[in-house]
């Protein structure tokens, strides 16, 4: 985004080109590799890219919660979460990575195949490259605290340098859709 004038913008973002994940380590796997403890989630298939490639759900994984409510729609959003995490900064290279990443849905629905039901969550991702962003926050440590800091000037300057993405998510929610 560029400023225009105080608190006017025009969508100016460069558009994020990385590159797909491309591993035969299951989601499950990884994700589960990335936290300390290691913590299991009650998802099985792939990595969501395409309908063939679903995160399968499964409320009746042995790792599920027993007795509470499951919460499929909220275990989507942190499978989104994760996988952003995984693409964006864990699996590349500083030099490739990219921090500050943020998204929010764009569209959502449900489609059915075969008896089937999946859920296809398109996000709009924004994140800032690795450089961009260590350079920001070095000179906000520099000079944020400084009365003369034209902070509306380093908001705008940090938006210019941000980048974005669409991304599909597919989750094969058959264990718990419509209950």
């Amino acid at each position: 985004m560029r400023l225009l004038s105080k608190n006017i913008f025009i969508e100016t973002m460069k558009e994020i080109n990385i590159k797909q994940i491309n591993t035969k380590t299951s989601f499950r796997e990884v994700c589960a590799s990335y936290t300390i403890p290691r913590v299991e989630m009650p998802i099985k298939g792939g990595w969501g890219f395409t309908k063939e490639d679903a995160i399968i759900i499964d409320k009746n994984d042995p790792v599920a919660s027993q007795g509470a409510a499951f919460d499929g729609v909220g275990l989507e959003y942190s499978m989104v979460s994760k996988r952003n995490d995984l693409e964006f900064t864990y699996l590349q290279k500083d030099t490739e990575a990219y921090r500050d990443v943020n998204w929010k849905p764009i569209q959502q629905k449900v489609l059915t195949d075969k008896e089937r039901f999946y859920d296809k969550l398109t996000i709009k991702i924004t994140a800032l490259p690795y450089e961009d962003w260590k350079s920001r926050k070095m000179e906000w440590k520099e000079n944020g605290y400084k009365p003369d800091f034209d902070k509306d000037w380093f908001m705008a300057k940090t938006l210019e340098l941000t980048q974005f993405c669409y991304r599909d998510f597919w989750f094969d929610i058959t264990s718990f859709y419509g209950q």
